[in-house]
């Protein structure tokens, strides 16, 4: 039967039709070679709803493939739980949206410029991201405001990690506000299941995702500090640097049962694969803490494209050099370059100020 009349028994757009068997899911039996005119049997009617049904489940378009070479109940009996499960983390996700908005604010808070009622504090900010000397795109996203120093390094391949990242650092500032570090913890949440929706919809895009790092300031002057991944944070404080993030890695998991030594890692098989990302899984688990800070501190967000070239030392050595937040950003990520420049770079340096 012609395109139309099995779009019309079907149920299924041509245009729908079209992308199925462009995936490889649901080819024609026949395509005319003169007009390109598509042609199907009647036999495929059930294929095709098969296949649509799926994708409305959200299932990937890679599985559903897989699915349809070899059916099995087994298979469908696991996304059905797959399912119940993602409902449960949304409803979680909607309970905690709940919570952070059960005050005297309404469900969607925004600070308002004219208020009284404005942070004692503020952040001197300045952040870079570059490509570096090998990559040939940069999956880096970085959010530098008076309020949030925030690293996203995505992960997928292009264009997924870069998508990835940029979900991330363009919601989180959205919902952030500066209540609370569960607030901060909610806005990472948000943005894991945005991303994941994402891959899930579109062709191309399965797989991809993106650590987080974000230090937030708090109206009562703490700052509030999440982090997924292998993006980290530091803290220099009177001349001093502190890391105050743990990496999601393979390898850190190694150096933290003492497995592995530090200086040892990078020259191991698994080194830089991660353990928890953004955008992969329904729900994640986040590292999250609040930080006391005094005026003068500064908190460092960077991507591992950092200190895979520079160690904490020469970090701390930089840090150390007169200069303002931006001096010192682009600092870093020459040195980084310099280096090797092997990785995307990127850099947020948070100063606390009056």
């Amino acid at each position: 039967m012609a395109i139309g009349e099995f779009s019309e028994r079907s149920g299924l757009s041509a245009k729908r039709l079209r992308t199925y068997a462009a995936e490889g899911l649901l080819a024609p039996a026949a395509v005319d070679p003169g007009s390109g005119y598509r042609y199907y049997s009647p036999g495929q009617l059930a294929d095709a709803k098969v296949i649509d049904a799926l994708r409305q489940a959200g299932v990937p378009l890679a599985d559903i493939r897989t699915f349809m070479r070899q059916p099995s109940r087994e298979q469908l009996d696991a996304w059905a739980r797959q399912l119940h499960t993602d409902a449960s983390h949304r409803q979680k996700a909607l309970a905690d949206a709940r919570h952070l908005a059960a005050s005297e604010n309404p469900l969607f808070p925004i600070s308002n410029p004219d208020s009284k009622e404005e942070f004692m504090t503020t952040l001197r900010t300045a952040g870079r991201t570059d490509i570096g000397r090998l990559r040939e795109n940069n999956e880096d996203a970085i959010v530098s405001s008076d309020h949030l120093a925030l690293v996203a390094d995505g992960m997928g391949g292009h264009p997924g990690g870069e998508i990835a990242a940029n979900a991330a650092a363009n919601l989180i500032p959205a919902v952030f506000t500066g209540r609370s570090v569960d607030e901060l913890a909610a806005a990472v949440r948000a943005a894991n299941w945005a991303i994941r929706e994402r891959a899930v919809a579109q062709s191309g895009l399965e797989g991809m995702g993106t650590t987080i790092c974000a230090a937030g300031l708090l109206a009562d002057g703490h700052l509030a500090l999440v982090n997924v991944g292998d993006s980290r944070a530091y803290l220099w404080h009177d001349g001093a640097l502190t890391q105050l993030t743990q990496d999601h890695s393979l390898t850190a998991e190694l150096i933290q049962r003492g497995e592995l030594r530090e200086e040892e890692a990078p020259q191991h098989p698994h080194y830089g694969v991660l353990t928890r990302a953004l955008g992969v899984a329904p729900d994640v688990e986040i590292d999250r803490r609040t930080v006391a800070v005094e005026r003068g501190d500064r908190i460092v967000v960077c991507s591992d494209g950092l200190f895979n070239e520079l160690s904490s030392g020469e970090i701390a050595d930089a840090m150390a050099e007169d200069g303002d937040v931006t001096a010192i950003v682009d600092n870093l990520i020459d040195r980084a370059i310099a280096h090797g420049g092997r990785d995307n770079v990127s850099v947020v340096i948070a100063e606390v100020a009056a």
